[in-house]
């Protein structure tokens, strides 16, 4: 277990006893022989080191086998709700073509509820000192959505569990707190770090470990990615039902689509395909320094480029912003595995990829070029109007199932909340400015806080105007609204960082 409370303490107090072996001494080092000086100082660290890490090892068995300890008794009985499927939402408005040229009238509209962005802290787990083996000695492969990763795991390690008993799971949990496990964990946050994953897919990458190297859906798969999530800082409940193991974790904010029960005022998940809940036995036991997980996607996962193939983009009303465009296949697949959440907000957060990016932004910054914040975000949201095609996500997927940024470019059809997103996306990238969502009945739109005067529709934030923009209504400018959402009052959903 990498302690999140624990790890900036013994982080700075071994910063600081580095900094005074190497720079100091009794006083100011005035040795002469500098060269021997260097190497008891580095002697003098790699001893302290040694007895800092060993410390961690021998709290870390301590907490394991505390845990293992309390996973053998009796677990408590509890009843599994089945899974809430995604809202129907009322059926949204077709995309409204404007065809007249009335004025836009200047005018504030009110709002039913405000819903400030939220900060969600990833668990922070202990960084052990690095331990000597390097990348070169890790004996076994897997690949994550195509992208090859290395771990220090060996045969060796590859146990069975009889059944799924309080005995036999705790048993399991003591084989793999003591055979080396913790060095699988650190490979697994490396890659965290280097693939740049979130919550959930550093999930899905220690799921695919696990099958991988006990074969899918396995009662050991499943209780060697309790263990590496759990060393990793994640709260995480082990549950059984029949002759099944099964993983169950809270989130941040409410998904759908899979099965749940309520403790501790928090809502645990199956990660598992069952649907349909039932009675299951629950070991709930906290781990020191566990944290909820969140969704949010702060950084593009780097997947390897599968290309999909290349289509173009182009808006109506300015042809010559155009862009030619092809998605990453791993990337799709990974949007695709990202459990459907109430959080509109964490969509637009996500951003685009930098492959996205580099063959949209330059055509769109040189038609935005010099222009001023009303005109640029004119031509933005005409792109964002006119570039894809509409279908409901009825239509499309039989279930309400917002896109994340990129998506727009793979799927062949959008609907308002993808535009919506897509349009806060492109705003806050190119124009540097602040958006919010307006989750109106069954339609969701913007608003932009612009830094000049701008008319037409308004809502008043914290003091600031913010005017409406609306990527679905064809043709409308900034400021102009859908006439059958006039008057009407939105939820303001705040995007934050």
């Amino acid at each position: 277990m990498r302690c999140a409370n624990f790890f900036p303490k013994i982080r700075c107090l071994i910063g600081s006893v580095m900094f005074l072996f190497l720079y100091c001494g009794n006083g100011y080092c005035q040795s002469t022989d500098y060269d021997d000086f260097k190497q008891r100082k580095r002697q003098e660290w790699a001893t302290y080191k040694d007895s800092k890490q060993k410390a961690w090892a021998d709290y870390r068995d301590k907490l394991n086998k505390d845990y293992a300890d309390k996973m053998s008794r009796q677990w408590t009985t509890c009843r599994v709700s089945a899974a809430k499927p995604v809202p129907k939402r009322p059926e949204p408005p077709r995309p409204l073509l404007k065809t007249d040229q009335k004025p836009i009238p200047t005018k504030a509209v009110s709002y039913s509820k405000y819903v400030s962005a939220v900060t969600y802290d990833s668990p922070q787990p202990f960084q052990p000192i690095a331990h000597p083996d390097n990348e070169q000695d890790a004996a076994y492969t897997f690949s994550f959505h195509s992208t090859p990763c290395k771990v220090h795991l060996l045969k060796e390690m590859y146990f069975s569990l009889p059944n799924v008993s309080e005995s036999a799971v705790a048993d399991g949990w003591r084989i793999l707190s003591a055979s080396g496990y913790d060095i699988i964990a650190d490979d697994c946050l490396n890659y965290r770090d280097q693939l740049d994953l979130n919550d959930w897919g550093y999930i899905e990458l220690v799921k695919c470990l696990s099958q991988t190297f006990f074969g899918e859906s396995t009662n050991e798969a499943v209780l060697m990615q309790a263990y590496l999530l759990v060393q990793s800082g994640y709260k995480v409940r082990l549950a059984r039902t029949g002759d099944r193991l099964v993983l169950m974790m809270p989130f941040t904010t409410t998904i759908y689509q899979f099965s749940f029960f309520i403790l501790d005022d928090e809502q645990y998940y199956l990660m598992d395909d069952n649907k349909e809940g039932g009675t299951y036995y629950i070991f709930n036991c906290k781990f020191t320094g566990e944290k909820t997980a969140s969704l949010d996607i702060k950084g593009e996962p780097r997947f390897f480029d599968e290309p999909t193939p290349k289509r173009t983009f182009s808006s109506s009303r300015y042809p010559d912003a155009s862009a030619i465009i092809s998605t990453n296949r791993n990337l799709m697949a990974f949007y695709n595995s990202c459990p459907v959440t109430s959080d509109w907000a964490s969509y637009a957060r996500a951003s685009l990829s930098r492959k996205v990016k580099r063959n949209l932004y330059p055509t769109l910054k040189k038609h935005i070029a010099g222009k001023s914040e009303l005109e640029a975000a004119n031509i933005l949201i005409n792109f964002v109007q006119t570039a894809f095609d509409y279908k409901s996500d009825q239509e499309q997927f039989g279930y309400e199932r917002p896109l994340y940024g990129d998506e727009l470019f793979y799927y062949p059809y959008s609907d308002c909340e993808d535009r919506s997103i897509l349009f806060s996306i492109l705003v806050r990238d190119l124009l540097k400015l602040e958006v919010v969502l307006l989750n109106y009945p069954g339609h969701l739109a913007t608003a932009v806080r612009f830094n000049e005067e701008v008319s037409g529709y308004y809502f008043l934030i914290n003091g600031q105007k913010f005017v409406l923009c609306d990527p679905t209504y064809i043709g409308a400018p900034v400021g102009d609204c859908m006439p059958q959402y006039v008057g009407t009052s939105a939820i303001i959903v705040e995007i934050g960082d």
